[in-house]
């Protein structure tokens, strides 16, 4: 073979190969981003849920100062419409919904230092617009994981009123308004991203004391036998989380990264089946202080700042789609 023919044959080899990568970046990297109107307010550190195929969002900060915010999004028409306002003035609200109703637990009475967390407990009814003071839990806390699952709503985690992170786990019955202790958290963080689906809970990522102590850890709980387990890491340890359930995959989104002055816009999903993590497509600017909700075909965040802290406050809805 002359050399000018080997040289081609090698030249060809190198652009396949090349030419490879992206696609296999791409493969990686599936799914669309599509900017949706954006909230009435600009809101860092906000409580987001969905029911009856709406967005609520309620709430968090303007400046570091909480309010009693709450908005809620019709992906339908698009559109925002206020709603009966949050009973209290807190950030970093867990939440969750079952059987048509909204839950919420703990928060911040300033996001500045996370202070003071609380130990209240509310439930909204959005067909009637109203809400309800539950029991309260048992200590105070702020950035809690909240996730309901078998009729009963968890939270799990966060950080109490002293600022420190605690494995708390209380579970509340909503069928005579009480509270029962379950297995701590095996590492106890807050900041972190948590979901339930087919029996078990999933809680990921966070955070275990300063805004810079960030873990991959994946804690995987059965309220069966009231026991956790580990599950694989996340690719990219992050805090300040955003998560949701969607098509079979654990979506944990953004979070903020203050040593670089900067935010994540990472979106890597947990294959529940595959037990294995995936890279699906980056959201457009990197965010923290919101969560992830699920509506249909889509999942939507509301708020949030895209930048560490609350200095970055942002209006913006986004929604992402996998094909």
């Amino acid at each position: 073979m002359s050399n000018g023919v080997t040289t081609i044959l090698k030249f060809a080899l190198v652009c396949t190969a090349f030419a490879a990568v992206p696609a296999t970046a791409h493969a990686q990297a599936q799914g669309t981003w599509t900017m949706k109107a954006p909230l009435p307010a600009t809101l860092s550190e906000v409580g987001v849920a969905a029911v009856d195929g709406k967005l609520h969002v309620f709430g968090g900060s303007v400046l570091n100062i909480p309010g009693p915010h709450h908005q809620e999004y019709d992906p339908a028409t698009d559109k925002w419409t206020t709603r009966a306002p949050y009973p209290n003035r807190l950030d970093h609200i867990g939440t969750a919904a079952l059987n048509g109703k909204i839950y919420t637990m703990g928060g911040f009475v300033g996001s500045g230092v996370h202070r003071d967390g609380q130990n209240v407990a509310y439930e909204y009814d959005p067909k009637l617009n109203t809400w309800r003071i539950l029991a309260p839990m048992k200590a105070g806390r702020g950035s809690v994981g909240v996730v309901a699952i078998d009729g009963k709503i968890h939270a799990i985690g966060g950080r109490d009123p002293a600022g420190n992170t605690v494995k708390t786990h209380e579970v509340y019955d909503p069928t005579n308004n009480t509270w029962k202790d379950a297995a701590p958290l095996p590492t106890a963080r807050d900041h972190s991203a948590a979901i339930a689906v087919d029996g078990k809970i999933y809680y990921a990522g966070g955070r275990l004391g300063a805004s810079t102590d960030r873990t991959a850890l994946l804690d995987i709980y059965d309220p069966k036998t009231d026991t956790w387990t580990a599950g694989p890491p996340m690719p990219t340890p992050r805090s300040g989380l955003a998560g949701t359930y969607y098509k079979g995959l654990f979506l944990v989104l953004g979070g903020e990264w203050p040593p670089e002055m900067r935010t994540w816009n990472e979106n890597e999903a947990y294959d529940i089946k595959a037990n294995a993590w995936r890279t699906l497509a980056p959201m457009p600017a990197g965010r923290h202080a919101t969560n992830a909700v699920t509506i249909g075909d889509h999942v939507y965040l509301a708020g949030g700042s895209l930048s560490p802290g609350g200095a970055g406050a942002t209006n913006q809805t986004i929604m992402f789609t996998l094909p």
